[in-house]
């Protein structure tokens, strides 16, 4: 069996996505005939709170070195938070011992945190052990650039400039590429040369079916709403930005279209907008409730910008009347949330832009109702499709949602384990010249 040493700073009992990202393909390696070792950070220095009880759902038997981390408290009054950069010297160490003790086949990073990737780099360097990137966002990207100054983060322009130093560092000397979505890709690939079509793979976002059976088993409390107290309750559970704004107006429109035509039903509607800053706890914003009370919908939308722990967001898929997920204007955009959405077989619209791949899964799995827009016909212009889907479902709340199991078994956890080790043959077939 292959060992394969997986960075990972973030891991269980996180609840943060590239947490979950990278605990979903570890569990199934083994199957596959590679051994995972995961260098994580000690749960201690997460900003994030910890769930306990996430570490049930681990299945797997394998190693996990925990790292110490430089303090957030510490490092925050130089303006540094990244537990990718704070735990950056203990992560190299853990490494390197590992690779000294034993045989490494491969290094697998999946970023962010973002500095993590250069670990890879060094140990190319310094033991000659082939390296893997795994991307769930893009890195270098020019978005900010594009929005007005008041929608840009405080410190972009800083993070623009590291970016550019540390990718091309890490980058040019990895043996393959993966990401959630190739697209994603395209500007890697086109940044540094000497990559080919087969250097990369696409790995798409997965689901462990075995986590909806656990909360089934395990409930535990709502802190949203009260799904009994006779209103229709809708929920969005994941980020929120600048980039979602144009849909979660269609939106807003929609229920507003509703409650001046079908007022018994509409009028009962609350939209829940939950975990929608990926900042700590005292340092996030609303990101949707600004735009909603700007509108007049103040009233009917509830937006709890705070993460919250990844069994709580199941419970809350659960307990609601409907699903909602608005989509990116980026055409790109894969929200690692839509799988969970479906498994909660619950009626469920998403509001995308017709390139995401999310449309394809949606339609093919028939999991749910899906109205797209585009440049040419932009989400304002779908108002009355939006408001038409929702009705729709609303009629169809208490009745389970049955997915075609063929069609989703591609996106199980399992399935796209089998993606990812793929990649890892690939990057020791051809390793980089040295």
């Amino acid at each position: 069996m292959k060992t394969v040493a997986v960075v990972s700073p973030d891991f269980t009992p996180s609840s943060m996505p590239n947490a979950l990202r990278v605990r979903l393909l570890v569990e199934h390696l083994q199957e596959y005939g590679w051994e995972p070792v995961v260098i994580a950070t000690d749960p201690q220095y997460y900003e994030q709170p910890a769930d306990p009880e996430n570490e049930s759902l681990l299945r797997g038997k394998y190693e996990i070195i925990r790292t110490r981390a430089w303090p957030a408290q510490f490092t925050r009054r130089f303006g540094l938070g990244d537990v990718g950069l704070r735990s950056f010297y203990y992560q190299w160490r853990a490494l390197s011992r590992l690779c000294r003790s034993r045989k490494v086949d491969l290094v697998f990073i999946s970023v962010p945190p973002n500095y993590s990737m250069a670990l890879g780099r060094l140990a190319n360097l310094r033991f000659a052990v082939p390296y893997v990137i795994d991307y769930q966002d893009p890195y270098i990207t020019d978005y900010y650039k594009t929005v007005p100054p008041a929608q840009r983060p405080p410190k972009w322009r800083l993070a623009y400039a590291v970016a550019h130093l540390v990718e091309p560092f890490s980058v040019r000397r990895a043996a393959h590429l993966v990401s959630v979505d190739t697209s994603y890709l395209t500007g890697v690939m086109q940044r540094y040369k000497g990559f080919a079509a087969g250097d990369a793979t696409g790995v798409q976002l997965g689901v462990e079916p075995s986590d909806f059976d656990y909360i089934r088993q395990h409930p535990r409390e709502n802190p949203i709403f009260d799904k009994s107290d006779g209103l229709l309750h809708i929920s969005y559970v994941g980020r929120g930005g600048p980039d979602m704004l144009a849909a979660a107006g269609a939106l807003f429109e929609a229920v507003k279209l509703g409650g001046r035509e079908a007022p018994e039903i509409f009028d009962r509607i609350r939209l829940h907008f939950v975990g929608t800053d990926y900042a700590r706890a005292d340092a996030a914003r609303h990101q949707l409730l600004p735009l909603a009370r700007q509108m007049g919908m103040g009233e009917q939308v509830h937006e709890h910008p705070c993460r919250v722990p990844y069994l709580t967001a199941l419970q809350i898929l659960l307990d609601s009347h409907a699903l909602v997920v608005v989509g990116s204007t980026e055409s790109h955009y894969t929200p690692s949330k839509i799988f969970p959405y479906i498994l909660a077989k619950k009626p469920l619209l998403g509001i995308f832009n017709e390139n995401s791949s999310v449309v394809g899964i949606l339609r093919d799995a028939g999991a749910g109702e899906v109205v797209t827009f585009s440049v040419k016909a932009p989400p304002e212009t779908r108002v009355r499709e939006i408001c038409q889907r929702l009705r729709g479902l609303l009629s169809c709340t208490g009745q389970p949602r049955e997915v075609c199991r063929d069609a989703f078994e591609p996106y199980t956890a399992r399935a796209v384990t089998a993606r990812l080790v793929t990649a890892f043959e690939k990057a020791l077939a051809h390793p980089p010249a040295q």
